[in-house]
């Protein structure tokens, strides 16, 4: 019986670690270049015995690992000369206070030095260095992430990529570091398209997340009655014990 209790609570923790995920999607359903993830989940299947000496199997759910989806969100116009979205495979490098980051979030502008930057002040880092251009004139920026101005080239955007399937942890304002600073080896992004003017939306799937907050709300009241049943149980048990005979 005590069994039975450890069973459902570690069944609750996982569902509750799932809820966390789906609600955290669920509120970056509008953020720029977010990507949606997931929890895996393990049963684990014990052996035991009852009083009786007989064998039967005890299924626990645990968590796994968490999981980035990594697949390219939707194509959004703006029509601002400093919006950019990446078709195809890579990400913007920037440079933040606390170091290098990745980011497909291309919703960008110029700080009063002239240089491009995120909503949050993370340069983005060219093939050279950092981009600067002159404020109030017009710019171009080609498919190769090429950055014209008045004729002349200010720099040519870093696009990079990482060996698949991706090892990275994710920060805030939809950015990434490799989980193994040391070892990720940068790549350069092969096939890729810079589209000016573009944004990429968050790939969250509301309808399939509603779904599955819905289906795990359900679950984790499930175990939770099979809680209390037991509980209540044990405490019957407990309490009736003295008075057998």
């Amino acid at each position: 019986m005590i069994q039975g209790l450890y069973t459902a609570s570690t069944g609750m923790t996982a569902l509750a670690h799932k809820q966390d995920q789906i609600a955290n999607n669920l509120a970056n359903f509008n953020t720029t270049g977010f990507k949606q993830s997931g929890l895996f989940t393990a049963a684990y299947q014990n052996h035991l015995k009852n009083d009786h000496d007989q064998v039967f199997a005890n299924r626990e759910l645990k968590v796994d690992g968490v999981y980035i989806d990594y697949t390219e969100g939707a194509m959004r116009s703006t029509g601002s000369d400093l919006d950019m979205f990446i078709k195809g495979s890579g990400f913007f490098k920037i440079m933040t206070d606390d170091g290098v980051r990745y980011t497909r979030n291309g919703n960008f502008s110029l700080d009063t030095q002239g240089l491009i930057v995120t909503n949050d002040g993370a340069k983005l880092m060219g093939a050279e260095g950092y981009i600067r251009v002159e404020p109030n004139m017009k710019v171009t920026i080609s498919e190769s992430g090429e950055v014209i101005q008045n004729g002349e080239s200010k720099g040519v955007i870093k696009i990079v990529d990482f060996e698949k399937p991706y090892e990275l942890k994710r920060h805030g304002n939809s950015s990434f570091t490799p989980l193994d600073v040391t070892g990720a080896v940068e790549l350069q992004s092969q096939g890729f398209l810079v589209k000016q003017g573009f944004l990429e939306s968050s790939n969250v799937d509301l309808i399939r997340n509603m779904v599955k907050m819905i289906s795990t709300q359900r679950n984790y009241e499930a175990d939770q009655k099979a809680l209390y049943a037991q509980d209540e149980t044990l405490e019957k048990a407990v309490n009736m014990v003295g008075k057998v005979g």
